[in-house]
């Protein structure tokens, strides 16, 4: 079980830009083990864009991020994006096999028993290109399942899922903070959790409040 109430992350006064517009300014943030928080705002926000900010993906132009110390190293997030960043000419297999989940290696039983369940178990040696929408985003979850991380940035998670894909997915996110893990999300729908959601909200005057 991870540790609960330990700051993870802490954000100060962050601002982010697209060209001459500023998508929000001031943000602040604290993020402890065992909590979770919906991002929301209008379309073009910046939530997204917020996400990627603070995975290292997309440069602040303003404030400061960090992340904290875990055993003496950098807790690193384990982003998932709204698109499932699977190469289609690959097997569903070689797609978690051949490519670093959080800059680690996997074996292939563990692998395989993220396959069997985000049920994919009948589709190891199936070409990527072959699968559904909804598939493929359970392919990019399995990473969920694999990597020991103990933030996840999750934008969009949701997208593609049936009903019960989607009952599944929040049940995984619950225990997870359950077990001390820490969430930052985006999603255009409810979302049910067993586990208090937080709202972190960008706001149209591009300032942030919790």
């Amino acid at each position: 079980m991870l540790d609960t109430h330990k700051l993870i992350l802490q954000v100060n006064k962050l601002g982010v830009r697209r060209s001459e517009r500023w998508l929000f300014r001031n943000l602040d943030l604290k993020l402890s083990s065992g909590e979770i928080y919906q991002v929301v705002g209008q379309n073009g926000a910046g939530k997204t864009s917020l996400l990627r900010c603070l995975c290292g993906l997309l440069p602040e132009q303003e404030g400061d991020i960090a992340w904290q110390q875990d055993d003496e190293m950098p807790i690193i997030p384990l982003f998932y994006g709204h698109l499932p960043a699977v190469k289609p000419e690959l097997t569903v297999l070689e797609n978690l096999l051949y490519h670093p989940i959080n800059g680690n290696f996997y074996n292939g039983d563990v692998i395989e028993a993220a396959l069997h369940e985000v049920g994919l178990g009948a589709y190891f040696d199936s070409e990527a290109r072959h699968l559904s929408a909804g598939q493929a985003r359970r392919v990019a979850l399995a990473r969920l399942l694999i990597a020991d991380s103990k933030c996840w940035i999750l934008d969009e998670p949701f997208t593609a899922l049936d009903v019960k894909g989607c009952t599944w997915l929040e049940g995984i996110i619950s225990s997870y903070v359950k077990r001390g893990g820490s969430v930052l999300l985006t999603s255009h729908q409810p979302v049910s959790l067993d586990v208090e959601l937080k709202v972190l909200e960008i706001v149209e005057d591009m300032n942030s409040h919790v």
